[in-house]
């Protein structure tokens, strides 16, 4: 498991997670603090599922749910540390 903030924000943008959900999802799995936030970047199934991939590969201990808001192209992400 990378143990840097860069190491993590990397392999996540290596399986499509924009540079900003990476960063938020990279502080959660650092600092084990549980997070949610609200943006447009696009986000398919092929993501989440490669996401939940990673999360378990790597041991990451967090659960990572991301709803869209499609009357306001958003997508809600909420990322909890188990």
């Amino acid at each position: 498991m990378p143990e840097t903030l860069n190491g993590v924000v990397e392999q996540l943008k290596q399986i499509g997670i924009t540079e900003h959900d990476a960063l938020v999802i990279a502080d959660c799995v650092i600092t084990r603090k549980s997070c949610s936030w609200v943006n447009i970047d696009p986000v398919d199934e092929a993501m989440i599922r490669d996401l939940k991939d990673l999360v378990d590969k790597e041991n990451y201990k967090i659960d990572v749910k991301v709803q869209p808001i499609p009357t306001r192209s958003k997508f809600i992400w909420e990322v909890k540390v188990l």
